[in-house]
């Protein structure tokens, strides 16, 4: 009699220690899936330059979002002050995003501008912080970033996929710092050499086939933090400090080392690379600094188009009206020094949160497979390698490359949950995101 009572109590353990996501949070994992396959355009039949597809993905994740927001607040109304941390932890973008919006729909209503940095502020918001409240106020918050984790890689496995049957196209432009470091997670996440091999060779797969100088940039960015993070990690195990302590600088010196094969090797194959259009970019770098240096203070504040007539020669484009190609300098001409400020302290601050979270195996010298810190490595090297290409690229000022974007930057926010919220979390659904280095994540990469 015993025995049968016991099992419906284990069943129900088990129900509880493993939860699952909702409906409404399924149909936001399907809209975020639409806006990676949007972004990254595996089949190169430009979706997003269409007018009758071009906001699909992005309507979706209205739709969807707006979904689990009423759903929430109807039946969980003590989930409100989670987003009070939310806007904590954004409070710099935010202040960003706020500015940039507000001077976009004076530019598009009270201006008739048609391209305007309107996109530039709504996906931040729509894509950062209202992501990241869905996230921390799922039933099962693990269980939706792993799903979104998965659908990353699968869309950016199949953008490598296409690009390697269409060796020389570009087809994933401006999306190199998502598809390399997301077909890389064998490599970031393995822990046996064939898998970790075979996700290197992905990677480089990745940077050749486009044959693009910012995948190079990110191909290098990321062999760099996993040389750096294994070397950490390795020395930290060894009970002999002095001995670790020459190991890492061994290490650093091999480093060096590699930087200067890859000076070198960039030296010996440049004339093999594409030369980036630089007169195009020269140009509109120009007129951007230009812009800045008349009015530092606020720039233009996004009062403007976000495009510009280039009159140098005719361009390979259906139109003559282009973008700057630099996201960074786009700001500062647009919104001077009180747009620049707020968005760099801001990405620094959930930057430097990451850093610390992963960090912590530098010290402790675990090495536990861990799905978990796996995806936050990959979050965090997507949004620095971000930087990168969108120094070159309009990553920001593109409605899906965007969104996407600060998803990534939400994904990497919810799994840096501090300890105490993360294991009020787990009492709740019965999973942690990324917790003290025994509370791991219910899946590993072997």
């Amino acid at each position: 009699m015993t025995q049968m009572s016991s099992f419906p109590t284990r069943t129900a353990v088990a129900a509880v220690r493993r939860p699952s996501i909702d409906f409404t949070d399924g149909l936001l994992v399907f809209a975020i899936a639409l806006q990676v396959l949007w972004a990254v355009d595996p089949f190169a039949i430009e979706l997003w330059r269409r007018a009758l597809t071009r906001h699909l993905p992005t309507t979706l994740a209205i739709a969807a979002t707006l979904l689990c927001v009423a759903g929430r607040l109807l039946f969980r109304p003590d989930l409100r002050p989670e987003l009070g941390a939310v806007v904590r932890t954004y409070r710099g973008l935010l202040l960003f995003a706020v500015f940039v919006t507000g001077g976009s729909m004076y530019a598009r209503f009270a201006l008739a501008i048609d391209s305007s940095f309107l996109l530039m502020g709504m996906s931040l918001i729509l894509g950062g912080p209202v992501n990241l409240w869905l996230i921390r106020t799922s039933r099962a918050p693990a269980i939706l970033v792993r799903n979104v984790t998965i659908a990353l890689i699968g869309v950016s496995l199949l953008g490598v996929l296409m690009n390697t049957i269409h060796f020389g196209a570009i087809i994933y432009h401006a999306m190199e710092h998502v598809v390399l470091v997301a077909v890389a997670m064998p490599l970031i996440a393995g822990r046996k050499p064939l898998v970790r091999l075979a996700g290197a060779l992905l990677c480089i797969l990745a940077a050749v086939a486009p044959n693009k100088i910012t995948g190079y940039i990110v191909l290098v960015m990321v062999f760099a933090w996993v040389f750096v993070d294994e070397l950490m990690i390795r020395t930290a195990r060894d009970p002999d400090r002095v001995r670790a302590g020459l190991r890492r600088i061994l290490g650093a010196l091999l480093g060096m080392c590699c930087i200067l094969g890859v000076v070198f090797l960039y030296q010996a194959t440049k004339s093999h690379l594409p030369d980036g259009n630089t007169v195009y970019r020269l140009h509109t770098y120009q007129m951007a600094i230009d812009r800045f240096l008349d009015s530092w203070l606020w720039g233009r504040a996004f009062a403007a188009s976000a495009v510009d007539h280039f009159d140098l020669f005719v361009v390979n484009s259906s139109t003559q009206s282009l973008p700057t190609h630099s996201d960074p300098l786009d700001i500062l001409a647009n919104g001077g020094l009180l747009a620049a400020i707020p968005f760099v302290l801001g990405l620094l601050s959930i930057l430097l949160a990451a850093w610390k979270v992963l960090a912590r195996n530098w010290v402790s010298g675990e090495q536990e497979p861990s799905f978990a810190r796996a995806q936050l490595a990959m979050y965090f090297l997507i949004i620095t390698s971000g930087l990168t290409v969108m120094a070159f690229n309009p990553v920001l000022n593109s409605a899906s490359s965007s969104y996407v974007y600060w998803l990534c930057s939400a994904l990497m926010c919810a799994l840096v949950c501090p300890e105490k919220e993360s294991a009020g979390s787990s009492q709740a659904t019965g999973s942690q995101l990324v917790g003290r280095s025994d509370a791991r994540a219910d899946v590993g990469i072997a």
